[in-house]
């Protein structure tokens, strides 16, 4: 079955469906699976990164499931080990991806988190010059706050289109989205469902009982209200994929998207983030 709800996001020239399918902690024959039945069903963004250790799972899932390389949008992330964001090892680091991954090029290519042992004064050209070479079709980054994207947008001569961060009904991002859509940047969320605790909270069981949806499915048309967001739930199960991709029909009131706007607090973050996260703007 293949379902075409999707709407599309542009920045910089990148045209990013909506909704994507992450894969963080999808690992061996479920990751190929869940990949594999997501593009079947009409799925057009798969986002992976080489940190979550599953970049040759998701290319067998993509070449099982028939789907032409150019129907799809894919993501993947570069991790900042092992001193990878000096140029020569970043391109290294890229096509190392691409080979995992069984694929010529990704659509998007991210920096995972901010390296301040590599001055961006480097790392940002020469990732410049892997969409130039045809390994990425676009840049971006992850886990940059507004500072790291001020330094980083002075090195760049090709848009940065994206940044990934968690982002949930519980979580406040107001100072970066808003710095965001200034300089026509997307706001990626990972965690949309802020690990499950989507599942418990009141006032989302309420609006999506009034939808006769599911909180998850609440969660993500939240996000979505917003068109310069992108959101990719992570699911393992297949029996969750349909419910995932039909938030995109959901339209939540003025009064609801209200009611959870109130939800964030300055303490909801639920991923635990590492030593060298960067100082968050909220």
């Amino acid at each position: 079955m293949s379902t075409k709800s999707y709407t599309i996001r542009t920045a910089g020239q990148a045209n990013i469906p909506v909704l994507g399918l992450g894969t963080w902690q999808s690992t061996g024959n479920d990751c190929v699976e869940v990949v594999s039945k997501a593009l079947q069903m009409g799925y057009e963004h798969i986002d992976t990164a080489q940190a979550y250790g599953n970049e040759k799972q998701v290319g067998e899932g993509i070449k099982q499931s028939g789907v032409a390389r150019d129907k799809f949008f894919l993501t993947t992330k570069i991790f900042p080990d092992d001193m990878k964001f000096e140029p020569e090892k970043l391109k290294a680091a890229a096509e190392q991806s691409l080979k995992d991954l069984d694929t010529d090029y990704v659509d998007l290519l991210l920096l995972h988190w901010p390296d301040d042992r590599v001055p961006l004064s480097e790392t940002i050209p020469a990732l410049c010059e892997l969409q130039k070479q045809g390994l990425t079709r676009h840049i971006g980054v992850s886990n940059f706050n507004i500072a790291n994207i001020v330094e980083a947008k002075k090195h760049a001569d090709v848009p940065i289109v994206v940044n990934q961060v968690e982002f949930h009904p519980f979580i406040k991002q107001d100072s970066l989205q808003t710095f965001l859509n200034n300089h026509h940047i997307l706001l990626e969320a990972y965690s949309p469902l802020a690990r499950g605790d989507v599942f418990d909270n009141e006032v989302i069981q309420k609006i999506a009982d009034n939808h006769n949806a599911t909180p998850a499915q609440v969660s993500l048309a939240w996000i979505l209200s917003d068109k310069d967001r992108v959101a990719i739930p992570k699911t393992s199960n297949p029996e969750h994929l349909q419910g995932n991709l039909d938030a995109t029909k959901i339209e939540l009131s003025a009064d609801e998207l209200e009611q959870i706007g109130k939800l964030a607090r300055s303490d909801g973050r639920k991923i635990e983030h590492p030593d060298y996260s960067p100082q968050w703007d909220d």
